[in-house]
């Protein structure tokens, strides 16, 4: 242990070049609760702040300690660096306008660990040994995720800590950031197989490879996969092409190729011991490939993306320069598809998607079109620029080409997944593995064929006095983050504590104890203002679904708990309101203007009840019906009345089914039949 210890102190950046890719797996670890799907992240994010805090400390300390001056760099080593600064200072900008700041400072946060991360593998990928450790580490976490995902697929056994968690998808297959972490394992892995001498180490690399690529055919998201086919052929165009880039041995590139090809054929071919248990009932594909094979004029998702990036350009078309704030399309969602379905009031879109929760834009850079408009996207642009031109050079090393081209292939998939994912850069361990491959490309760009194995030059400049400067205050950001992420941390598990507890009383003390540790995250707030509401305490629960449904839940169910605690509370008329803004939101929704004009009639609005109604039997009559009866009559009177009358929907029929559930546990709750507790178990999902 010791000697491992002065091996550390001697050069700290074994910590980072050898535990970074064990932050992959934090996601997946069972035990601790999660208590919703639109929660800030914060596992992989502390994990890495902390890394990254005690990698800077040591370096501080070294160079401190180190009287002489650093070597000189090469500048262009920082050539990323210096562009992406303007990037992301802009996004702790936008926290001074975003409504919500705290989502803001969090995507600031963690845009600085994803640069002072790159910052840090670019001098450890030049260490062989430490870059060595990088990669058995990142070889190893990747076996373990894709062995998992394959298990999880042919057994069809999903690996969840269900009791701790929203058991709404496995863990792996269909769940982000997966795909595109895999889809960029491949490309980097594949190209290492060309690259290593060692047929050991070859073989290796290549066995990864082919696991990465199969787990991408069982992820079920066709962006990662439409991303690895752009890099792989990337790869294997730069290695045909490109003199330096081709390989030593050609065998080795035609047994990458087969083993590619037998697994998707294995993949795709409908065996029986490979069929994969479908994610719902209603989703049987056992394939990435089969997915696309559907097209996508008949697949839903499709169209939900299509509205979701049309939301993200209205908010652009409003704040064209500024945008609505890092972080914030979930806040701002409601308003712009109020907007959206005004200025498009005949397309299809506007009736999509009005019971779930928009997680994201399903688009990186319309997202960031977004949230950081078109100054911030600018800056983007520049910081990819300038990746790209690191590329170009990196192809013309005479000896490591085949490696820039796997950690380009890996950066081209990536994007071209950002183009249609929730993930990207949101899912902190994709950005993680980009950022590798961008350090591996960097590496490259700026050696020489010998001078790589020499001792690399100074960490941050030559001159130490603004080494030590930039390594402190880098330091003082990461110990930001860690005690933000910490914070976060307490509150989510103590959030989760509180949903799974059965006594009333634990149960708000931990709701309570969440807040004083984490008092902006909406998900608590949700979560506590529907247990006041069961629990008869609508006063309270009032101001805390009123903040959550302004901070990001904003569905149609969540707008009528909002409207039903008011209504308890005894303000009608900001139910009304609520209402009133939500049919705004989703003009579709027959469900909404259902209850709208429920809540006109009750203010004495009759008039415009009437019209309202009439809206909703013009979007769908028999349905409009249906919620008329259950809405005013209770679910044995609905049912009784559309068994004699089949111009009326069963309550059965109705759809959304949780406002079918709310409004039936509303009319109980008040009737006094069930004990309001019962009902606690609504909580909004995502897309």
């Amino acid at each position: 242990m010791l000697p491992l210890v002065r091996r550390i102190i001697r050069e700290p950046l074994w910590i980072i070049g050898a535990l970074w890719p064990f932050v992959l797996l934090t996601p997946h670890l069972p035990g601790l609760p999660r208590p919703s799907i639109n929660g800030l992240p914060w596992r992989q994010e502390l994990v890495v702040s902390v890394l990254l805090s005690m990698t800077l400390g040591l370096l501080t300390w070294r160079t401190w300690m180190k009287r002489q001056a650093g070597r000189r760099t090469e500048h262009l080593k920082f050539l990323p660096l210096y562009t992406a600064a303007p990037f992301v200072l802009w996004v702790w900008f936008s926290a001074s306008w975003a409504t919500h700041p705290h989502a803001a400072v969090q995507m600031a946060f963690q845009w600085s660990a994803y640069i002072v991360f790159f910052a840090l593998t670019s001098q450890a990928v030049a260490r062989p040994k430490v870059f060595r450790s990088s990669l058995i580490s990142l070889g190893t976490v990747i076996c373990i995720l894709c062995i998992a995902c394959a298990i999880e697929s042919w057994v069809g056994a999903p690996l969840t800590d269900g009791n701790s968690r929203s058991d709404l998808k496995p863990l792996f297959r269909g769940s982000g950031g997966f795909g595109e972490i895999m889809s960029v394992a491949a490309c980097v892995f594949a190209a290492l197989a060309l690259y290593f001498k060692r047929p050991r180490y070859a073989l290796m690399c290549g066995a990864t490879a082919t696991l990465a690529w199969l787990a991408v055919l069982q992820s079920l998201e066709r962006a990662p996969f439409i991303g690895a086919c752009a890099g792989m052929l990337l790869l294997l165009t730069g290695a045909l092409i490109v003199p330096v880039c081709r390989p030593r041995r050609w065998v080795r590139l035609s047994l990458i190729v087969g083993a590619f090809a037998s697994v998707t054929i294995l993949q795709t071919v409908p065996l029986s011991f490979l069929q994969t248990a479908s994610l719902s009932p209603t989703n049987k594909d056992t394939s990435t490939v089969a997915r696309l094979r559907e097209g996508f004029s008949s697949d839903a998702n499709s169209h939900v993306r299509l509205l979701f990036w049309g939301v993200g350009l209205e908010m652009l078309r409003n704040h064209p320069l500024l945008g609505v704030g890092a972080n914030n399309y979930e806040v701002a969602y409601a308003e712009a598809r109020a907007q959206f379905s005004a200025r498009h009031p005949d397309s299809p879109l506007v009736g999509l998607n009005d019971h779930l929760l928009a997680v994201y834009a399903h688009n990186e850079y319309v997202q960031m079109l977004a949230e950081l408009g078109l100054i911030g996207f600018l800056f983007f642009v520049l910081f990819s620029l300038s990746l790209v031109m690191i590329f170009w050079r990196a192809l013309r090393h005479p000896g490591k080409a085949v490696l820039a081209l796997g950690g380009g292939g890996g950066m081209l998939a990536f994007a071209i997944s950002s183009g249609a994912s929730a993930s990207s850069f949101r899912y902190f361990g994709g950005g993680l593995i980009f950022f590798f491959a961008a350090a591996i490309i960097t590496h490259v760009a700026t050696s020489t064929s010998r001078s790589d194995v020499q001792e690399p030059r100074g960490v941050f400049s030559e001159n130490r006095y603004f080494r030590l400067a930039a390594a402190g205050c880098a330091l003082a950001l990461m110990l930001l983050m860690v005690y933000s992420t910490g914070a976060q941390a307490a509150g989510a598990i103590l959030h989760g504590l509180a949903r799974t507890s059965a006594t009333p009383a634990r149960a708000e003390q931990l709701y309570l104890t969440s807040l004083r540790w984490d008092q902006q995250t909406p998900s608590t707030h949700y979560s506590y203002g529907l247990w006041l509401y069961f629990n008869n305490r609508a006063d309270e629960a009032v101001p805390h679904l009123r903040f959550a449904t302004t901070h990001g839940y904003n569905s149609s169910t969540c707008y009528a708990y909002l409207a039903g605690s008011e209504v308890d509370a005894g303000d009608l008329a900001a139910a009304e309101r609520t209402y009133a803004y939500a049919v705004e939101v989703y003009p579709r929704s027959v469900f909404l203007r259902a209850r709208h004009a429920a809540a006109l009639t009750k203010v004495g609005k009759t008039q415009e009840a009437e019209a309202e109604l009439t809206a909703a039997l013009a979007i769908n009559e028999r349905a409009a019906r249906g919620w008329q009866q259950l809405i005013n009559f209770g679910a044995d009177a609905a049912t009784h009345t559309a068994r004699t009358d089949r111009s009326i929907a069963f309550p059965g029929e109705l759809y959304p089914e949780e406002c079918v559930q709310l409004t039936i546990s509303e009319i109980e709750r008040r009737s006094g039949i069930v004990p309001a507790a019962k009902h606690f178990s609504a909580f909004p999902r995502g897309r």
